[in-house]
């Protein structure tokens, strides 16, 4: 249990320190709502974290409740693996830039991206990785779902066990 705790203060402290906000910025920029002292205590693990202060605090830096409390990001969660069918998308590829919609040819020219990248030409599939997923949601602007539901659609997506 101690390891956990020492885990999500550790997790506090770099939040802000990756920020470049000082104890009594927060303070400030939270309009006192998040106490520098009480901060700095839940930083050392000397303060109990209450789960209203935790959830405020995870607001007040826009992260996940998850991500303060495990360090694991929610969109690796429960993310299925992603296989695209390489021989479908030469076939949307060919159908022509005007015919494509812009998520369909971001996604495309991701796709053929990823391959340049990793110098695999001759493949007939592409297994994208968590972090391959993550870049394109964030590019689209879409969940990992809506994801997984648009390559589905558009029949690019090979289901893996």
């Amino acid at each position: 249990m101690n390891s956990q705790l020492d885990d999500i203060a550790a997790r506090l402290r770099q939040i802000r320190r990756t920020r470049k906000l000082t104890l009594s910025s927060i303070q400030e920029i939270s309009h006192g709502d998040i106490n520098a002292i009480s901060l700095g205590s839940y930083e050392r693990g000397d303060r109990a974290l209450t789960v209203k202060k935790a959830i405020e605090i995870a607001q007040f830096y826009e992260i996940p409740l998850s991500y303060l409390l495990t360090g694991v990001s929610p969109t690796g969660v429960n993310a299925r693996k992603i296989v695209i069918d390489l021989r479908k998308a030469k076939q949307l590829l060919q159908r022509g830039e005007s015919q494509n919609c812009g998520i369909e040819r971001i996604t495309l020219s991701f796709i053929t991206g990823i391959i340049k990248v990793r110098q695999d030409f001759n493949g007939e599939v592409l297994s994208l990785r968590e972090k391959d997923c993550d870049y394109l949601t964030i590019t689209i602007g879409c969940t990992h779902d809506e994801l997984v539901r648009f390559l589905d659609e558009h029949k690019l997506l090979i289901t893996t066990r």
